[in-house]
């Protein structure tokens, strides 16, 4: 087991994660009925951060946890950063949430926000994306092998699944058993049914969308995620 399996923000079983990206989101009525983690886009957020901050501070004192990321073009991001504005973001708004998610590939040049992460209090998650296709099984392996290995506290992968061939693969990855903690999710059309699977699994952040439009392809509503999970039992 990782060294932070024990951390008190740690979750012991699957949440799920109401993803943000639009600004008009920001005034949404969270509640935990719908999703237990707030996830903040700050690459589609960055004309909205005082709201953000306010947001987080608020969110700070209710039972609901929230997740930064502001991520880049290649994996998904919706606008062009650099990795010392990146490093601002997450450095400045740290604090005030509960889990850090910066991509695996951009982990190790961007050590500054991850320690400063770590510093206030936070969990890294390591977060890898291919929106096309789901890679081979040792690739994805060496994945979470590579995010243990530059210290984050979880790996998050998320691929495209063509086919259920797919999905197979990365449910035997899933139970294979890692010293890191995991998500796992498709996108496209296998990906609402891969979310649920994954999640009974052991995939502890499982993300849906909050008001009506998915950040990501195949995203279920948060809420109706959040009831899929909570009806669903661990194999």
């Amino acid at each position: 087991m990782s060294m932070n399996r024990s951390h008190p923000s740690m979750p012991q079983g699957p949440k799920t994660v109401g993803s943000i990206a639009d600004p008009s989101l920001l005034d949404h009525p969270f509640s935990a009925d719908e999703c237990e983690i707030i996830e903040f886009r700050l690459d589609g957020l960055l004309r909205n951060l005082g709201q953000v901050r306010d947001t987080l501070i608020k969110l700070k004192s209710s039972q609901l946890q929230t997740l930064i990321t502001a991520r880049c073009t290649s994996e998904g991001g919706l606008a062009e950063l650099t990795t010392d504005q990146r490093n601002q973001l997450i450095g400045g708004l740290s604090p005030l949430a509960t889990f850090v998610d910066i991509e695996l590939a951009n982990l190790a040049e961007m050590a500054t926000a991850a320690e400063q992460a770590r510093t206030n209090g936070a969990l890294v998650v390591a977060s890898f994306h291919d929106f096309k296709k789901t890679p081979d099984t040792d690739f994805l392996r060496d994945k979470v092998k590579h995010a243990l290995d530059l210290g984050a506290d979880m790996v998050k992968i998320a691929v495209h699944h063509n086919s259920v061939e797919d999905m197979y693969r990365c449910a035997t990855l899933m139970q294979e058993g890692h010293s890191i903690a995991i998500s796992l999710m498709g996108m496209g059309s296998l990906a609402p049914v891969s979310r649920v699977l994954y999640s009974q699994l052991g995939s502890l952040l499982n993300y849906g969308y909050l008001g009506d439009k998915e950040t990501a392809p195949g995203q279920w509503p948060a809420s109706l995620l959040s009831q899929a999970i909570r009806a669903s039992k661990p194999f």
